[in-house]
């Protein structure tokens, strides 16, 4: 995880030409849990722009299709797990209603679960360059910095970014992390931790999420973990979150702060350490984000 399929798909899903295409666009959010009914639901709450109360599959498929039919759509399901054909066949035949044209995009860190739910060649995601990997890094690690003055920094940089493998969400995530570190034995810290050298899950990015978090301010750190009160790949409302946080006592009192508005700071602190994601407003115009499923 962490090579960007989710980014890039967000990029074509949001494409001028891609929005003139189409009569529909649908986003859906899937994860280990392939379940019909669900994702039925999700994809017309997606057409509908509001909950759908319909609770039987059977209703709920023929809602699907009568939304679906004779209109060209792109639906995105993001993150798939399942492997299992029978499951697959039986959302693709809902799914078939749909005017000439209509296509469904898959992302999905398993090749199994690609070629299973695949007609057309797969686009296997590789990692960032060495040059494009430092320039990402440079961009936050070094955004308030001259370089020319941060010789050893650059220097120890360099071997840091080595270590993300290409990957742009652990080398986004370093990166936002050694922003805050200003002294060359931090960065040696970093540099040599022994979390790299935890056992090896063939991902590089698990070590620099456990250095973020284990980075993160007391109260930044508090209020993160209780996000994982919430289901995995769900949306958090920011208002309610924020209040939350303030009910619990998590948020520290700052002067004449309010507390309201020191929780908005953590907010957008979390989001700019990437550990809040995809931030947006949703159907009633609340802002809403998510946690990161490898956060999670």
């Amino acid at each position: 995880g962490g090579v960007g399929k989710t980014t890039l798909a967000k990029l074509v899903y949001n494409d001028m030409r891609v929005k003139g295409h189409f009569d529909l666009r649908l986003w859906v959010c899937v994860s280990d849990d392939f379940d019909i009914k669900r994702l039925t639901g999700a994809i017309v709450e997606s057409i509908e722009g509001g909950p759908c109360n319909i609770t039987n599959l059977d209703p709920l498929q023929r809602r699907l299709q009568e939304k679906l039919s004779g209109r060209r759509y792109l639906l995105v399901l993001d993150d798939v797990w399942n492997e299992y054909h029978e499951k697959w066949d039986r959302l693709k035949d809902v799914l078939r209603c749909g005017a000439k044209g209509s296509k469904v995009v898959v992302t999905t860190r398993s090749q199994k679960v690609a070629l299973i739910m695949a007609t057309l060649p797969l686009h296997l995601m590789v990692g960032l360059s060495e040059d494009d990997s430092w320039s990402l890094f440079e961009q936050r690690a070094f955004a308030n910095r001259r370089m020319e003055k941060n010789h050893e920094l650059f220097q120890i940089g360099k071997a840091i970014v080595k270590k993300c493998g290409g990957l742009p969400l652990a080398i986004k995530a370093l990166g936002s992390l050694m922003q805050f570190k200003s002294s060359e034995s931090e960065w040696l810290s970093v540099r040599d931790s022994k979390i790299w050298d935890l056992p090896d899950d063939g991902s590089t990015i698990l070590p620099v999420l456990r250095l973020r978090y284990d980075n993160l301010p007391p109260h930044l750190r508090q209020c993160f973990a209780y996000c994982c009160i919430f289901l995995k790949d769900s949306w958090m409302e920011k208002d309610k979150l924020i209040e939350l946080w303030m009910a619990n006592g998590f948020i520290p009192s700052k002067g004449e702060t309010t507390l309201h508005d020191t929780g908005h700071e953590i907010f957008n602190d979390l989001v700019w350490r990437s550990f809040l994601q995809d931030v947006e407003e949703n159907f009633y115009g609340k802002t809403v984000c998510k946690m990161h499923d490898l956060m999670h």
